[in-house]
């Protein structure tokens, strides 16, 4: 599981000294500006804010195994927020969070104001009292200022899931549909575990961050079995859709899946992309479910099928 932002090594710097999910006082090279429109070019202080928004955004939709590593209410809470976001269940509010101005005095607070009106004036950023939120377009402007993946990008992630179904790859059980972090790397289903090391190396932490866009998109899913510390992916109803008729039309790509890795590690985040990510993490470990009698189980008793063929002959135990 990533412990740090995208693309990035644990960072040093001090995370915002609010953890209420707002955007903290962040900082952007002042001299990076992004084309969003001919004619129109977004001032230092609109690209901070756009790319704090997709900070917090990526931090919502990264797995986090609370269940095996936090608590069952912060497990609770993760999913419950990012399914208000994807406007499921009769939550309000979909494709915006927590947003205050991080403005310290009334002249900055007006700028901060000032910068959000323009960027929804621009169709970028859409707002409702204390929330915000990132349209379409503000996403992609988003995604281009700080140097990440596009959607169009990752799509190749729903083909390699779908190749994978029927095959030793997908966790079967009580339910079925599922793969996990380390096949979707390029290793074994589940992978062993050496004493003092993770179950797969850094350079694996790529796929998290190729399918966090497909995840905001509500293409993807991800779970946890109990038993097992890498998260599950599997494809939602619209995922599975769109990769079938990618596969249909000849338009499938599978291969190009793996290529993604190297782009995702030439991520350079800014700085302000990087504190909002960080600070949105660390409220997500203290936050409480919006519903408490609205409960979701991590996945059932689910391994991969050599796994399962292993069991039953008595050569393995599943819990390895």
């Amino acid at each position: 599981m990533n412990a740090h932002p995208p693309g990035m090594g644990p960072s040093k710097r001090k995370l915002p000294r609010t953890y209420a999910c707002d955007i903290g006082k962040l900082y952007l090279n002042r001299s990076r500006h992004l084309d969003i429109k001919k004619g129109n070019t977004m001032t230092p202080l609109e690209s901070e804010l756009l790319a704090a928004l997709l900070g917090q955004l990526d931090a919502l939709f990264e797995p986090v195994n609370f269940a095996w590593a936090g608590s069952p209410e912060q497990y609770q809470a993760q999913w419950q927020r990012r399914d208000k976001y994807l406007g499921r269940y009769d939550w309000t509010g979909a494709s915006l969070l927590p947003w205050s101005n991080p403005g310290e005095d009334v002249a900055e607070k007006k700028r901060y104001s000032r910068a959000m009106a323009a960027m929804e004036d621009q169709g970028l950023v859409r707002m409702d009292g204390r929330t915000a939120g990132l349209t379409t377009e503000g996403l992609t402007a988003a995604r281009e200022l700080v140097g990440h993946l596009q959607l169009e990008d990752c799509l190749p992630g729903l083909d390699v899931l779908l190749s994978f179904m029927g095959t030793d790859h997908e966790w079967i059980g009580g339910e079925t549909g599922y793969v996990s972090e380390a096949s979707l790397a390029g290793f074994e289903p589940r992978p062993p575990v050496e004493v003092g090391k993770p179950r797969l190396p850094d350079s694996a932490l790529w796929v998290i961050d190729a399918l966090i866009p497909l995840a905001i998109a509500g293409l993807i899913e991800h779970d946890f079995n109990s038993d097992f510390e890498l998260p599950l992916y599997c494809l939602t109803e619209e995922g599975r859709n769109l990769a079938e008729k990618r596969r249909h039309t000849r338009k499938a790509g599978p291969k190009a899946w793996t290529k993604l890795a190297q782009r995702v590690r030439q991520y350079k985040n800014p700085a302000a992309y990087a504190d909002a990510w960080a600070s949105a993490k660390a409220a997500l470990e203290s936050v409480k479910p919006l519903q408490a009698n609205r409960v979701k189980h991590p996945v059932g008793d689910i391994w991969p099928a050599p796994d399962i063929r292993a069991a039953e002959a008595g050569d393995i135990s599943e819990g390895e």
